[in-house]
């Protein structure tokens, strides 16, 4: 204690009580430097200090206040000083006698003393352990909010890059962490660099490549499966070797997390600190959780490549398949004319390859087409495209032709590729080939579609073949007037509405749980006067060539929903149904869309959920903000979306993350491949129902034939199927007859009798 000014003040004064309070107790004169009256023995225990030296230097106080808090700490006296009437707690941090910081809450009040002269009477109480407490807490909080958002961004489709690069920038943000590399593992196990940031802009870029010792550290660790960390490089020199690739030569120490994938370990992420012993379990449970999330992004993205890369090759040839074949020619067509550059389609058919494939066998056969494929690839240039549309017919896009000499000098290079003999099972077999060649003259040319394209050089093809064979034909004014029914057909659609000429056929689509009924897809038929009962594929293509496909796709909507309101008005049992409209690229693409479709379900009096919109994936694959909206807007009107034809176009599995779909239909060409030998359509078939399920998606198998195929079908685990084992497309009256049985089971050799509940 010591004797002020003022007088003296006693412990006693204060008794016991205050002895055993758990915090500092003070009297004390105003201002930083003040002298202090009196300070309880908790003084030592806190700080370290005796009351004696306490009292003694009246700087110590402010002396021991953290550098950073001292202008707060004596801000806040003067304000509480100004402001008698109230005496808010403060928190700052101060430096116990050994060195080591605290943090203090302080409580005062200014009471004046007989004298008149106001004495600070205050407590300082430690909370370290409440602030390292809410300070690990916020961490906490922190790092599941990183996660969680990692785990967003891995769920939305971004690409792994994308992802590590986020991964990295948001680690470096978090106390203590000043590198963060993710780096991908090679198949000679070296590491190499995919992604770093530092949390100083100034640090050196690690080392691109860590290289692998099998015999040194931490080559072994690394292989181990478990998180390494380095608690001080200075106490380490094991590890030495490997500090030096981690960037900057201030790392004190180091935490290495494995990222896993499915059959070997993708690599690692790595976090530096310039802190020693800055790393420790709970980093490790938290790190590990970022790796996670890049292991399955990862993961689902080899997946991604795998499935997109069959159900877009050829799986005999590895050559493009007819739809990507045609997603390049749209790109073609879209470049030439920003350009004026011509491009030309050549569309080619082995001469004779019935008679090899039936004389040599059809083993034989496919090992030719594969010997051919390579052949096609070298007869043109590196930026053209060759694919192959399907038995022995293959399509070549020639970018950037200059004029249609070239484009015929390609295709006798093409030929000439197919003269050398191929030889099979030791025997020589000779090869031509018919090509048919059709251009696009941007400034020229009518702009064309890939479709009419592709549709114009198969028509030069033939008569390529009629001329003989083994040689190429441009598409000309002949095969042009052949073209000319087509615009006829056009014209005559025109009035086929007002004619009353077009009619819905009704598919139903049975559960393959109870085999009962659950929906229709309207299928749009042309009563043609002299023609007769023609199919879409006779004139819808041609419809959407034109604006009649919206007015055509209005109608369908309109009939199909009076139809179905009077099937469900008239259903037993409470039954209700759904009908499957087909809609057009042209319509999605419009504005109107999601009033018209509103429009249509009040008029007839259906509910959102017994109307469903089957959309191809060529709608998607220009993703536009209007095809988004209309979508979205669809999707909260509560009508179902179904993804119609779903593997055959490009990037399938980005439009299931991107849009509001509810339903996939499996396209017919995987699910014929179905019990007939072809295990690739039983696993591409399989990859899609596993990849519904996951996504919480119904599927919907297409043209199901057999019972072989239904029953794989349903064992895959498919929710629904429609097809001629089931019913051809009917009229309606047809379908009415059909409805009424409602509980009949259209599963082979089941009847609604034993089907489970």
């Amino acid at each position: 204690m010591r004797q002020g000014e003022r007088g003296t003040i006693e412990a006693a004064d204060f008794g016991d009580l205050i002895e055993a309070v758990p915090a500092i107790v003070y009297v004390a004169e105003l201002g930083a430097g003040s002298l202090w009256h009196y300070v309880s023995p908790q003084v030592e225990m806190i700080l370290g200090y005796t009351p004696e030296e306490w009292i003694a230097d009246s700087d110590l106080w402010i002396d021991s206040v953290h550098p950073e808090d001292r202008e707060y700490a004596v801000a806040f006296e003067h304000e509480r000083y100004i402001d008698l009437a109230s005496y808010p707690p403060a928190e700052y941090r101060m430096r116990r006698k050994d060195g080591e910081y605290i943090w203090i809450l302080e409580k005062a009040r200014l009471i004046r003393g007989e004298d008149g002269v106001p004495l600070w009477h205050g407590v300082m109480q430690d909370i370290t352990g409440l602030k390292t407490a809410e300070t690990n807490l916020r961490e906490l909080a922190r790092k599941q909010e990183l996660t969680s958002h990692l785990g967003g961004l891995a769920m939305s489709g971004v690409s792994t890059d994308e992802l590590f690069r986020a991964a990295v920038e948001s680690l470096v943000e978090l106390p203590g962490i000043h590198g963060a590399t993710v780096r991908e593992r090679t198949e000679t196990n070296e590491l190499h660099l995919l992604s770093a940031a530092a949390h100083h802009s100034h640090d050196q870029m690690p080392s691109q490549v860590i290289p692998f010792d099998p015999e040194g550290m931490p080559g072994k660790l690394l292989l181990s499966g478990n998180s390494i960390w380095v608690d001080d490089w200075e106490q380490d020199p094991i590890m030495s070797v490997f500090r030096k690739h981690l960037a900057s030569p201030k790392v004190r120490s180091t935490m290495v997390v494995p990222i896993d994938g499915h059959s070997r370990q993708f690599g690692t992420l790595i976090l530096n600190s310039e802190q020693p012993h800055r790393f420790g379990d709970n980093d490790n449970h938290f790190v590990r959780a970022v790796a996670n999330v890049l292991s399955s992004a990862v993961e689902r993205e080899r997946i991604d490549r795998s499935t997109s890369h069959r159900l877009h090759h050829d799986p005999l040839t590895e050559l493009p398949n007819r739809q990507l074949f045609t997603d390049r020619l749209e790109e073609a067509i879209e470049g030439a004319t920003e350009v004026g550059t011509p491009i030309a389609v050549l569309f080619l058919d082995l001469d004779h390859f019935k008679l090899i494939n039936d004389g040599i066998g059809h083993h034989a056969g496919d090992e030719l087409l594969r010997e051919v494929a390579p052949r096609l690839s070298a007869g043109v240039r590196q930026r053209d495209t060759v694919s192959r549309f399907g038995g022995d017919e293959f399509g070549i896009v020639l970018n950037g032709v200059t004029d249609e000499a070239n484009a015929r000098e390609i295709a006798g290079r093409v030929l000439d590729s197919l003269a050398e003999p191929i030889v099979i099972d030791q025997a020589q077999h000779y090869v031509t080939a018919s090509i048919g060649i059709a251009l696009y003259r941007p400034g020229i040319d009518q702009h064309r579609s890939a479709a009419a394209l592709i549709e114009e050089a198969d028509a030069a093809m033939y008569q390529a073949k009629e001329l003989g064979r083994s040689q190429a034909q441009v598409f000309d004014k002949p095969m042009q007037d052949r073209a000319v029914e087509r615009g006829n057909i056009e014209r005559e659609l025109q009035g086929a509405i007002e004619r009353d000429e077009l009619v819905l056929h009704y598919q139903p689509t049975i559960s393959l749980e109870t085999g009962e009924i659950s929906k229709f897809e309207a299928l749009v038929r042309w009563n043609h006067p002299a023609r007769g009962l023609l199919g879409p594929l006779e004139f819808i293509p041609i419809a959407e060539e034109s604006d009649l496909i919206t007015k055509i796709d209005t109608w369908v909507l309109a009939e199909a929903c009076r139809q179905n309101a009077i099937w469900n008005r008239n259903a037993v049992d409470g039954r209700s149904y759904t009908v499957a409209v087909n809609t057009s690229a042209r319509q999605v693409r419009t504005r109107h869309l999601p009033e018209l479709v509103q429009t249509t379900l009040e008029r007839f009096g259906l509910e959102p959920a017994q109307l469903e919109l089957e959309i191809t994936e060529s709608v998607l694959l220009v993703r536009t903000d209007r095809v988004r909206q209309t979508l979205a807007e669809l999707n909260e009107i509560g009508v179902w979306l179904a993804l119609d034809d779903f593997g055959t176009g490009f990037s399938a599995l980005s439009y299931l993350s991107e849009f509001p779909f509810d339903t996939i239909k499996i396209d017919r060409s995987f699910v014929e491949q179905l019990g007939a030998g072809q295990p690739e359509g039983s696993a591409i078939t399989e990859a899609i129902i596993n990849i519904g399920a996951a996504l919480s998606l119904t599927t919907v198998a297409e043209a199901v034939g057999t019972e072989a195929q239904l029953h794989m079908l349903r064992d895959l685990g498919c929710h629904y199927c429609q097809g001629f084992l089931v019913s051809p497309p009917l009229p309606a009256p047809g379908i009415l007859e059909l409805l009424k049985d409602p509980a009949r089971s259209y599963l082979p050799g089941e009847s609604a009798a034993n089907q489970s509940p």
